[in-house]
């Protein structure tokens, strides 16, 4: 049949007004799922008045009892049937395209949804009429009959919405079952839906720049020109930061994203364009005060002064990380000035810390033992801002940095970075050990030079007596940021080259940090 085009709504009446056969499976499978029907309290989205009329007379013979409310329903008859409902006089209310929203319902405890819904907005207020909580209402059956859609149909919007779940976790919940929902909820598709469903998610999962570009068009058609921004083409097209802004590739970030979609003229210059693909390098922030300073650089790049040592360090964390690690060294203030000189990208960087803004952002505490350096417990850095705050990096020093471990011995502190998955990227001789314990303890691994009687083994051996102190820094997997997990001391230790150390956290890691660095993660 027709998706969206004209005569739809004709053949799609043709096909289920009239059809017994189908009346009769909807009845069979919601006497199945409900423990009553006749007790329920249940609203029907139909396709059309007709179509609405009919089930109502299905419904009727099955001694269910029903009410049709329709565009032309009397008004007296369309206002008392919620409060017939709520009160249990009827069991059912069948409609078209009424009650999606604006009208309180909270007794509804059955969705039957009898007709395709191609917006997933649409959708979303369909079932939100059988989310409400009521007294006795201990749950709400969602019956969808329709299951075909089309493949352009946003299951990632809809799903996430409902599950709360990241693109990249809803193909995996919908493949494997819906573990993360709240006690009481479940969602459960029959095979073929799963699998047209899943094949959308996977899909998606592949955002082409092409299709961003069509969905950026569209909405801008839709928005008007001058109405689109970063942070609300994010939210209402269900596009992820990641999506925008690759690690990878020729086109990454807004300004460009804006330019091939036609909302920007002109041509980038070169260094204007890998300037743009860099801000790929910011989505890890998750902190206020490093979310306003991006603000404050994109609106007052000419006149913005930072305020105290820790801010300029912050503002030269930014450059460095924006500059990436090529030979164009300089201050903060100079990074600024080169930026300065591209107004498109100046009201990008503000874009996107808007858009940075709207996530949950972590408070931020200060790292004990470097309260001093603008790090925090748990923060999220590049290895970049890390080695800049600490002072190994500074404005005239730009060095490669490769190693696993860095003593600043003016401190007498070393930095300790673990990547646990080691697959992609690394030499195949390095098979380093490393997990989370438990949410107090950290298993690691030293480099291969490491031993008993190195400088470092006995950096190791001899703490916490020697004065020496040690700071974990986390990460995933090549290319993800780390996480500041704070100070470590020294349990027991046993191996050479390399030697494995039991290291004990100052601080226990988070329940989410603990589950995405526990060694549980591959099981």
């Amino acid at each position: 049949m027709p998706w969206d085009q004209p005569g739809e709504l004709a053949a799609l009446d043709r096909l289920v007004t009239g059809n017994d056969v189908r009346a009769r499976l909807v009845l069979q499978e919601w006497h199945r799922l409900a423990d009553d029907p006749r007790r329920g309290k249940a609203l029907l989205f139909c396709v059309s008045v007709a179509h609405a009329e009919f089930m109502t007379s299905r419904l009727l013979a099955a001694g269910i009892a029903a009410v049709c409310v329709v565009g032309s329903t009397p008004a007296e008859v369309r206002r008392s049937a919620p409060e017939r409902l709520a009160r249990g006089d009827i069991a059912a209310i069948v409609t078209c395209d009424l009650f999606n929203e604006g009208v309180d319902l909270p007794s509804v405890d059955t969705l039957l949804l009898l007709r395709p819904t191609q917006s997933p907005v649409l959708f979303q207020q369909q079932i939100g009429r059988g989310l409400r909580l009521a007294p006795g209402k201990h749950s709400c059956l969602v019956l969808d009959f329709v299951g075909h859609r089309r493949q352009s149909f946003r299951f990632d919007r809809l799903l996430g919405t409902l599950t709360g779940l990241p693109r990249a976790q809803l193909a995996q919940a919908v493949e494997h079952g819906f573990g993360q929902l709240p006690p009481g909820c479940h969602i459960q598709l029959q095979r073929q839906t799963r699998e047209q469903v899943l094949g959308n998610l996977r899909q998606l999962l592949q955002f082409n720049w092409r299709r961003l570009r069509s969905e950026l068009q569209t909405y801008a058609v839709l928005r008007g020109r001058g109405a689109v921004t970063l942070t609300d083409f994010l939210r209402e097209q269900a596009v992820e930061l990641e999506d925008i802004y690759r690690s990878s590739g020729t086109r990454s970030g807004w300004t460009q994203l804006q330019r091939d979609a036609g909302l920007l003229f002109g041509l980038a210059s070169a260094e204007q364009d890998r300037m743009g693909r860099r801000f790929a390098d910011l989505l890890h922030f998750d902190e206020p005060q490093r979310i306003d300073q991006l603000i404050r650089v994109s609106e007052a790049h000419a006149t913005y002064r930072p305020n105290g040592a820790q801010e300029s360090t912050l503002l030269q964390m930014l450059a460095y990380q924006v500059e990436g690690a090529g030979t164009q060294a300089g201050s903060g203030e100079e990074f600024m000035s080169r930026l300065g000189g591209f107004p498109e990208l100046c009201a990008e960087l503000g874009e996107l810390a808007q858009a940075l803004a709207s996530r949950p952002l972590r408070p931020a505490l200060p790292l004990p033992g470097l309260e001093d350096v603008p790090l925090t417990l748990h923060g999220s850095y590049g290895i970049r801002e890390i080695l800049t705050a600490v002072g190994w990096l500074h404005a005239r020093h730009r060095s490669p940095f490769q190693a696993g471990v860095l003593a600043l011995h003016e401190r007498k502190v070393e930095l300790l970075f673990v990547t646990l998955d080691k697959r992609e990227g690394y030499h195949e001789r390095i098979a380093y050990r490393d997990y989370a314990v438990s949410p107090g303890r950290f298993h690691w691994q030293s480099q291969n030079s490491a031993g008993p009687a190195t400088a470092a083994g006995q950096r190791y051996l001899g703490s916490p007596g020697n004065g020496w102190s040690f700071q974990l820094f986390v990460r995933a997997s090549k290319g993800a940021p780390y996480r500041a997990c704070g100070p470590v001391v020294r349990e027991h230790a046993e191996g050479s080259k390399p030697m494995t150390v039991h290291w004990s956290l100052q601080v226990p890691l988070p329940v989410r940090l603990y589950q995405e660095f526990s060694v549980l993660r591959d099981a």
